[in-house]
């Protein structure tokens, strides 16, 4: 069996890999540092009830629709155009260095909603930036690349949390925020840096005849409405989830701040085996299955964290929490690229907002939940939302079998092992 190192070796034929998986790692650590503590900056230094915690949350992922949406159209216009990502970076720099100076609910709500909501663009604009650079080693190698620059920004996860609860420790929110604005900042340098050429766009026609083959009811030809709704419950979900472990972990079971950044950094730990392999080992399960038992297993996380009597069960439970996180983050965006061939950015940034009209949704909706039954409560009920998505997904795939077919001897595919057949080089 080949080395995973020997595996690697692949990179070096993709151009400019290296300054992507920089930025990725900086862009990483950004949101590693903010992502499991905001709500707590809410609560204890802010001072919000839990519903008006989830009417925050649920502004800020609204106008992060609806900024990033423009983002990608503006993007897939104009391939391999750096300005999209550095605005996002920029804009979310600013927002939490205005952060780290505010406690006021209303102002707050406004920098959400108008810096961090662009700020929310940043992650599939990098990646709709780095795959147009990668299309220039052909459709396989820069599909293989594309999930090894998201292992990547796993890891930053992985210590992040960790890093961020000395940061709160030592400079309480402010200097949390302000290390924040400075790690967005930097995401831009190695981009600047680099100089590179995207891929050529292919023409139109080859674009739209760049799914399914005719008569194949592949991935292509599903229902692009109901599996996005799939992802959305899916969503709601893990957003609530994620509102809800911090608060849980420091009320209910009363462990420490710090023990949030380490079931985070676990998490992200382990997520990476996951990743990795499915970019360096071949496979015959389709996306579109493997995303779907994924769903399924996420539904009995959430069982288990809402009857976890201790800490030691929630960091147990951190193992499936990562192999579902793997494959819907990793798999979910070649499959939504699927749905769509020829438009890497919108189709980066539909599989980017579903999670984010989960948040939305889960703002709201966790915040009252929490206030009127507690945490362990809104464990449940994501365990129901995220059997509700993986019913929806099983349905759409006995209605219109087939899903991506696993190659036969000879034929080429994406990645070795993979379903997916060529495509050009602006879809995965």
């Amino acid at each position: 069996m080949t080395s995973p190192l020997r595996a690697l070796s692949f990179l070096r034929h993709i151009p400019h890999f290296t300054p992507f998986a920089v930025a990725a790692l900086l862009l990483g650590t950004a949101t590693s540092f903010t992502g499991p503590y905001l709500p707590l900056f809410a609560r204890e230094a802010a001072h919000m009830s839990p519903l008006s915690l989830g009417v925050f949350m649920t502004l800020v992922s609204l106008s992060g629709i609806l900024i990033s949406t423009g983002l990608a159209r503006w993007s897939d216009r104009r391939p391999g155009n750096r300005a999209v990502v550095l605005l996002t970076v920029l804009a979310a720099a600013v927002g939490f260095a205005l952060l780290s100076m505010t406690r006021s609910y209303l102002p707050l709500v406004l920098i959400g909603c108008l810096f961090l909501g662009t700020g929310a663009g940043a992650f599939p604009q990098l990646f709709a930036l780095a795959r147009a650079g990668f299309g220039m080693a052909g459709p396989e190698l820069a599909e293989r690349g594309m999930i090894t620059l998201r292992s990547v920004f796993s890891m930053a996860w992985m210590l992040g949390p960790a890093v961020a609860a000395l940061i709160l420790a030592r400079l309480g929110f402010t200097g949390l925020f302000l290390a924040t604005a400075a790690c967005y900042l930097t995401v831009g340098l190695p981009l600047l840096l680099a100089r590179f050429r995207p891929a050529p766009r292919p023409p139109a026609s080859e674009r739209d005849s760049a799914g399914t083959p005719p008569g194949d009811a592949g991935p292509a030809r599903r229902p692009l409405a109901l599996v996005a709704l799939s992802f959305v419950l899916y969503g709601i979900s893990n957003n609530m989830g994620f509102i809800a472990l911090p608060l849980h972990v420091t009320g209910a079971l009363h462990a420490p701040e710090s023990t949030v950044g380490f079931l985070v950094g676990l998490c992200a730990l382990l997520e990476i085996p996951f990743i990795l392999g499915f970019a360096l080992w071949p496979r015959r399960v389709p996306h579109e299955r493997l995303i779907t038992l994924s769903f399924a297993l996420f539904a009995g996380y959430f069982v288990l964290l809402a009857l976890a009597p201790a800490v030691w069960v929630l960091a147990a439970a951190q193992l499936v929490r990562a192999a579902v996180i793997a494959v819907t983050t990793t798999l979910g965006m070649a499959y939504f690229q699927e749905l769509m061939p020829g438009r890497t950015g919108t189709a980066l940034t539909l599989y980017t907002n579903t999670g984010s009209v989960g948040a939305v949704l889960s703002g709201v909706v966790s915040g009252a939940f929490a206030q009127a039954f507690g945490y362990q409560a809104v464990f449940l009920l994501c365990a129901g939302l995220t059997g509700a998505a993986f019913l929806l997904l099983a349905a759409l795939t006995l209605r219109q079998p087939g899903g991506s077919p696993v190659p036969g001897p000879g034929q080429q595919t994406g990645v070795p092992g993979s379903p997916e057949v060529v495509r050009p080089a602006r879809s995965l």
